[in-house]
């Protein structure tokens, strides 16, 4: 499903992806490629498809499911490009780039390991050690 947005843009695409909580991935044909994943595998996942044009920046959405027996995708199903799920994600989107709703948050990242300069969690002594060290 094809969405524009007419200039002008309040940020950057990048920012305004960011907003909406998707993350680039690549360049494909000439058109960034930004994708929000639904859960830590990387599929199911909506993919945003973003080129600007004369008249603003257009968002080409889909969903990228990969079918656990065939392992094949799913591009060529109409369910993918449009209906319920696409037009409440595009809604979704539009509206945490203008700033009237907050990010709907469905997966985020684990963490980066603690700071260098935190100290290390402390090691729990061993049965070993409980039992023989403090002869």
């Amino acid at each position: 499903m094809k969405k524009l947005l007419p200039h002008p843009l309040s940020d950057a695409p990048d920012a305004l992806m960011a907003k909406a909580g998707y993350v680039r991935h690549c360049v494909e044909a000439g058109r960034a490629c930004y994708h929000r994943r639904l859960n830590d595998p990387p599929f199911p996942r909506f993919h945003a498809l973003v080129a600007m044009r004369p008249r603003g920046m257009e968002i080409d959405l889909h969903f990228d499911a990969l079918d656990s027996i065939t392992h094949k995708g799913n591009h060529d199903q109409p369910w993918a490009y449009e209906g319920g799920r696409i037009n409440e994600e595009l809604f979704r989107v539009v509206e945490a780039m203008s700033g009237k709703a907050c990010l709907k948050e469905i997966y985020r990242p684990p963490s980066p390991a603690s700071p260098t300069g935190a100290l290390p969690p402390k090691k729990k002594p061993s049965l070993f050690d409980l039992l023989f060290k403090s002869m």
